[in-house]
């Protein structure tokens, strides 16, 4: 009887080993589109004024105008002999005049209304907008400078600084003071936020909900991307547009190469699935991981810890993650962009690369790559990861090969063909594109390695396309099988840290507003600031630091992904822990609240090992013995 057992259960793990894989993967696009008129570009706290997605298209020509506004299909304006003129997205040759017997002095358009105010401040509306316009008195409003409708709400900037909402009724309109700004000359609302045209062309934005905390800058006339002078903005059909000084229309654009997206490979060996996911964005909180992660979970039964999420941390996309210390505009994602283009396009990605998956045959291989250099450490400390690990999934049934490739390397270059105001994939997105176009790649997914102190040698497309090779000259040469079962964890080092005193914390403070034209002074009041607020609020700043490492084994390759931006010594010692076999080590997994350095960064008190810190809203820099600890605690759990 035992004999027999002894057989059958050799004989179920034996047909376990020869069981195929499930392998599926997706692309679903991350770009921004219409639910946002500007986003934040990541990675960089210069220049301090910001780096926006913003961009103009040019639509025509009108004369010129001392007012500008839009209903939901038509532009009007007032000429220079003070007429209502209307006119189309293609201005040029169509602009038509308008009967009206007001003369007005700003106006403002919503559905099928048209809202004028007379240099003596009486507002009238008009919902007759044929040839000849009958106009209606409603209210009367003073010292208005700029002036919006949406919906059944006006806003009005006043010359003393008042922004005034009022509801449009049958009766006479009351005004609250919502807001207190100077810096709006032209306004325009999409129902949801409000947009102010400041002085020399720069564009700010508020939500309707919160109008007196929520301004920020989204965009500014730059000489590279944001090239035109704004006398007027105006909402319509889910654009902005802007009336230039050289008596032109403009409507807005995201600028972006269009290369943003999700990419998913799940993987299933009887009855259990693990994913991995590689996204466009140069980092996200743990708490926003955590919701996608909850979300795949209820759609699809994967456990967290089967779900590995990987930022390419390109410098060139949207900001979507939160940078407390930074400047105004970085200091959160936009939430529209986040929870309605990037969360639903991971969550998608999962599910679509199960329900395609097919059985399929995996392969390890492994080159090296000269795409990047110890940007910080020198002579024996400048130690360089420069291994390339690549997966081929080839499916059974049509021989369609994807690939996931990893290497660790900072996407940070800019192009001359692609300037530092232009949303972008980088460098794994030039090879991605490569790959798939050029090498018979099906779906191609980039993980980014322990890319923390590693910088690329020369610009983008160059060092995308050197990495593509690099893939390349792998996929030709004999690959390893994978085989096995499927296994996967999530652990949590904890890492304590002394926080600052709060006496340390103000006498920083007070240094740095001392010098408080340079902006790491901002950065460093603002840190100071948030210190503070934590000793207020709880009592101390955070006192632990945790790493969280997540290990998916797909048969014999070991996938190990840190949280934060992992130095490149972290990938080679983790590795050296199994040196017989197939093990690849990312960072940038599942939260990324600020760098890892090894001792030679804290010794150095470099960006890596301190000055990083400071940017992440840390309590503290890394103690000595920090890499000695990851690495003994990865080995005793020997995932």
């Amino acid at each position: 009887m035992k004999t027999s057992a002894l057989i059958l259960s050799l004989l179920l793990v034996m047909l376990s080993c020869q069981e195929s894989y499930k392998v599926g993967s997706s692309v679903v696009g991350i770009e921004p589109a219409d639910e946002t008129v500007s986003l934040t570009l990541a990675g960089f706290a210069a220049p301090y004024e910001g780096r926006f997605t913003l961009g103009w298209k040019e639509m025509g020509e009108t004369e010129h105008l001392s007012g500008f506004t839009a209903t939901d299909e038509q532009f009007f304006g007032i000429n220079e002999r003070g007429e209502i003129v209307v006119f189309d997205h293609q201005p040029s040759g169509k602009v038509k005049t308008m009967e009206s017997d007001l003369s007005l002095r700003l106006i403002a358009g919503h559905d099928n209304s048209l809202y004028g105010i007379t240099g003596k401040g009486d507002l009238y509306v008009s919902k007759s907008l044929d040839d000849k316009i009958e106009w209606k008195k409603i209210s009367s409003v003073e010292g208005a400078k700029a002036f919006t409708a949406s919906g059944e709400k006006l806003y009005i900037a006043t010359v003393k600084g008042e922004l005034l909402e009022g509801a449009v009724g049958e009766g006479t309109i009351s005004w609250e003071t919502i807001a207190n700004t100077n810096i709006v000359q032209s306004l325009a609302s999409d129902g949801r936020r409000l947009y102010a045209l400041g002085e020399d062309s720069v564009l700010y934005q508020c939500e309707l909900r919160f109008p007196q905390e929520s301004w920020v800058r989204i965009g500014y006339k730059n000489e590279e991307s944001y090239l035109i002078d704004i006398n007027y903005i105006a909402w319509s059909t889910g654009k902005l547009y802007a009336y230039s000084s050289d008596n032109k229309l403009y409507e807005s654009k995201h600028n972006s190469e269009g290369n943003l997206s999700a990419r998913a490979i799940s993987f299933k060996k009887g009855n259990r699935t693990a994913v991995i996911v590689g996204v466009d964005v140069c980092g996200f909180d743990y708490s926003f991981i955590q919701g996608v992660k909850d979300e795949i979970y209820r759609k699809t039964g994967i456990p967290p810890e089967a779900i590995l999420i990987n930022a390419s941390h390109s410098h060139f996309t949207p900001v979507t993650q939160n940078w407390i210390t930074w400047e105004k505009q970085n200091q959160h994602p936009d939430t529209l962009y986040l929870d309605k283009v990037v969360r639903p396009g991971i969550v998608r990605s999962v599910e679509e690369s199960i329900a395609n998956a097919v059985k399929s045959d995996l392969f390890f291989g492994r080159d090296t790559t000269g795409i990047g250099r110890n940007r910080s450490l020198r002579g024996k400390d400048a130690i360089y990861d420069n291994l390339v690990d690549v997966v081929q999934i080839t499916a059974k049934n049509d021989n369609r090969r994807s690939v996931l490739f990893l290497t660790g390397c900072h996407p940070v270059m800019a192009d001359p063909e692609v300037n530092r105001f232009i949303a972008s994939a980088n460098f794994p997105g030039h090879a991605r594109n490569i790959l798939e176009s050029s090498a018979g790649i099906h779906n191609s997914v980039f993980i980014q390695g322990c890319a923390g102190d590693i910088n690329p040698n020369t610009t983008f497309r160059a060092t995308g396309k050197q990495l593509a090779g690099n893939v390349m000259a792998v996929l030709n040469k004999t690959m390893e099988p994978v085989q096995g079962n499927i296994s996967f964890h999530l652990d949590t080092i904890s890492i304590p840290v002394i926080p600052w005193s709060r006496e340390q914390i103000q006498e920083y403070m007070e240094e740095a507003k001392e010098n408080t034209s340079a902006g790491i002074a901002h950065r460093d009041v603002r840190w100071a600031k948030l210190m503070l607020e934590h000793y207020d609020k709880n009592g101390t700043p955070p006192t632990d630091m945790p790493i969280y490492v997540q290990t998916l084994n797909i048969g014999d390759w070991k996938l190990i992904g840190l949280s934060r931006e992992v130095t490149t010594e972290f990938a080679i010692a983790i590795r050296n822990l199994w040196p017989e076999k197939k093990v690849s080590v990312a960072g940038y997994t599942n939260d990324i609240p600020s760098y890892l350095p090894t001792d030679p960064h804290i010794i150095a008190r470099d960006y890596e090992g301190y000055g990083s810190f400071f940017w992440y809203g840390q309590p503290n820099n890394y103690p000595l013995g920090t890499f000695d600890k990851i690495i003994s605690r990865i080995r005793e759990n020997n995932r």
